[in-house]
């Protein structure tokens, strides 16, 4: 059931097929069972079949329906997932005032990507105005759980200045630890943090300076598709 659980968790975040390995016959009648007798948790995975339709007819409007069971229940992830079936359309219409509501719900039930995403709605003002401020203490409070994405944001913060004050040693320590996140197939966290590690190490911001170690750092980032690195590292060249 673990493993189940732990694959389904990442259903909207990655595609293919990734129920290969599953005994999904007899796991489906253990949450059909399960969801009967009211468990949010089985609610949530056994929606998430549905919506997928992995091993069930797909069927948008029963895994809705279980999510926001789920939801009802307290259970975050759930709560996450209704947030992105309205934010980007899938089997309902695109509602980002909705979406932005379950967001906020799921990152005051502590749910670590729920926090970050919610930060990133903020910051950006997607719904309402911008706020950079509450942006910044909601990525904190993600990346506090360990969240790569929310780590590398606090890491910028504190190197810009926008977490509260502008302290490149502690933006350095959460570089670091950000680059230890595994984001999966194209390792975003790895990757960005690499390059600002990079920068730092180059202007010996925080850390003992290395320019080599900084250029190997950013030329690892531009090669792995880092725009921003790419452009650095075309500067540095040129001086």
């Amino acid at each position: 059931m673990k493993k189940l659980i732990f694959t389904i968790c990442i259903i909207f975040l990655f595609t293919g097929d990734v129920f290969s390995q599953l005994s999904i016959n007899s796991d489906i009648k253990i949450l059909k069972a399960q969801s009967d007798e009211g468990n949010a948790e089985a609610k949530f995975f056994l929606g998430a079949l549905y919506y997928s339709g992995q091993g069930v007819e797909q069927n948008f409007s029963k895994a809705i329906q279980l999510f926001n069971e789920s939801s009802d229940s307290g259970y975050s992830s759930a709560t996450f997932n209704l947030g992105v079936i309205y934010a980007k359309g899938r089997g309902v219409d695109v509602d980002k005032e909705k979406a932005f509501e379950y967001y906020e719900k799921a990152a005051l039930g502590g749910l670590d990507r729920a926090q970050y995403v919610f930060a990133t709605w903020l910051r950006d003002g997607i719904v309402g105005e911008k706020d950079e401020t509450s942006a910044m203490e909601w990525f904190k409070r993600s990346s506090l759980q360990n969240y790569g994405p929310a780590l590398f944001e606090v890491a910028k913060g504190y190197e810009n200045g926008l977490s509260g004050r502008r302290d490149y040693r502690e933006a350095v320590k959460l570089y670091r630890q950000a680059r230890a996140h595994d984001d999966g197939r194209n390792n975003y966290t790895y990757f960005n943090a690499t390059h600002r590690l990079g920068l730092l190490y180059y202007k010996g911001l925080g850390v003992e300076k290395d320019q080599r170690k900084g250029i190997r750092f950013i030329k690892e980032a531009s090669d792995n598709g880092v725009v921003e690195a790419k452009n650095d590292l075309k500067k540095l060249s040129n001086n």
